[in-house]
């Protein structure tokens, strides 16, 4: 409690950036999980696999921590209500990379050689995105030295506007992966599925890195 009041004591953001930290350490292990993935090391997906969910944990804790520990009376520079709500977006993506965990671990399966590029493209675009969208947690200081306008603002603004972008891109890589995957005939029905969910919580990391620009605009708007 002490390190999480000090913490709100120095500054009402820190405890997201710390927060964020750990939330971009899921995020990163993204695409070695795919790659150890789609080569069949199962082995080390499993290693992988566990991290996300340790890590997921590690944040688990620090968000439950703020929310027990938030003074009442504390003042901040924004709606508490909004406060939590960007907490929330934060902790959601790293719930979508351990759901991502969870489904390479259900089920073996061959990702066929058709799939292996384009998976590996939405991927990488989607773990950027994540990224980008973590960066704009950082950049929380200076909004608040600058008491949310000026050029800080407009930085913040223009961030929020491409990962907005960047999620409508994701989700059309998305859709063409999808349509691809239903075009090979030879794969069970299970296999068929356990990839589409794949595909969906990938596009689900990047609809949760966006709420984190639609959270921030909130900030700005108030």
């Amino acid at each position: 409690m002490r390190t999480i009041l000090s913490m709100f004591a120095k500054s009402p953001f820190k405890p997201l950036v710390n927060h964020i930290d750990i939330v971009n350490e899921c995020v990163n292990l993204i695409t070695p999980l795919f790659n150890s993935y789609k080569s069949n090391d199962y082995e080390e997906v499993e290693k992988i696999a566990k991290n996300i969910s340790n890590f997921e944990h590690d944040a688990d804790k620090i968000k439950d921590d703020i929310r027990q520990h938030l003074p009442k009376s504390i003042f901040l520079p924004v709606d508490k209500r909004d406060f939590m709500h960007l907490l929330s977006a934060q902790d959601d993506i790293a719930d979508a990379v351990e759901d991502l965990a969870v489904l390479v671990r259900i089920k073996k399966v061959n990702v066929p050689d058709k799939l292996c590029q384009p998976l590996m493209e939405l991927v990488d675009f989607v773990v950027t995105l994540a990224n980008n969208a973590c960066s704009m947690i950082r950049e929380l200081e200076d909004l608040l030295e600058a008491s949310f306008g000026g050029s800080e603002a407009e930085k913040i603004e223009k961030m929020a506007s491409d990962l907005g972008k960047a999620e409508y891109e994701a989700d059309k890589k998305q859709f063409l992966l999808a349509q691809k995957l239903f075009s090979i005939n030879d794969l069970s029905a299970a296999d068929l599925f356990l990839l589409n969910e794949l595909i969906k919580k990938l596009g689900g990391v990047a609809d949760q890195s966006e709420k984190i620009g639609k959270t921030l605009r909130v900030f700005l708007s108030r």
